[in-house]
């Protein structure tokens, strides 16, 4: 058995099959694991107002949502970053001011979801905003659109350097959070809670947001559905959400 601590999984594209449901092998699996001392956790990009609403049968140690905007260890909460209410509106100022008055915008926050356009909201979770007044912090903000230029733009309006930016690979959206708040941020502090090293720690991911992640962990496994950059960063692969891929992996770790 490899020394894991700890396994690290993404939702989408990854323990998720493509209509978001988790196998019951697959949670079978994960019960097996924690069973045997190994512990089990979630670290997606879905806000904490939805990602746990789809994890019926599996009862995570580790809980990371927002892109790495909030920790959970435990259901205590230890790490927590966003973007202030004051620099959320410039954000938002900015994003109209570059890319017009018809611009598509999401924000998710501790306390939920907000969209500024009826047709892309994603589910029951969403809340409609026309963001002409919003005043709350935002631990994502995202954008339509795959102009890098354009979206360089809006967060240099509150300064490049506190701005992670990276797009979706399978929507033509960017996503903007604080710097701070990555997966490999909030697994770095998972760690220092836990006084767990990073390398007892299996990662998996398929997509931009899971590279840092994937890197920092002592085994990373990206998906065989994974974007190309992620398979060049993981240390190995394994079969696609569609297959289970995270079961069987951790299956033959057992």
């Amino acid at each position: 058995m490899e020394n894991i601590s700890l396994i690290l999984s993404d939702l989408d594209g990854t323990l998720f099959h493509d209509d978001k449901s988790i196998s019951d092998f697959t949670k079978k699996t994960i019960a097996q694991a924690q069973k045997k001392g190994i512990l089990f956790g979630i670290s997606t990009s879905r806000a904490l107002v939805n990602a746990s609403k789809f994890l019926e049968g599996i009862s995570p140690d580790v809980l990371i949502t927002n892109g790495g905007g909030m920790a959970f260890y435990k259901g205590k909460k230890i790490y927590n970053c966003e973007f202030s209410p004051d620099e959320t509106q410039t954000l938002l100022k900015a994003a109209f001011d570059v890319l017009g008055k018809d611009a598509v915008i999401s924000i998710d926050n501790e306390k939920g979801l907000y969209s500024n356009s009826k047709e892309e909201l994603g589910d029951k979770f969403w809340t409609f905003n026309d963001f002409s007044d919003f005043r709350e912090p935002a631990m994502k903000l995202c954008i339509k659109t795959l102009n890098k230029e354009a979206v360089t733009k809006i967060a240099s309006s509150i300064g490049i350097e506190k701005v992670d930016m990276l797009p979706f690979s399978d929507i033509p959206w960017y996503k903007l959070s604080s710097h701070k708040a990555t997966k490999e941020n909030a697994i770095q502090a998972l760690c220092s809670h836990m006084k767990l090293p990073a390398q007892k720690i299996a990662a998996f991911g398929d997509d931009f947001n899971d590279i840092g992640m994937l890197k920092l962990c002592g085994k990373g496994i990206a998906m065989q559905n994974a974007i190309a950059e992620v398979k060049e960063a993981a240390d190995e692969t394994c079969p696609a959400n569609q297959e289970d891929g995270v079961a069987k992996w951790i299956e033959r770790l057992l």
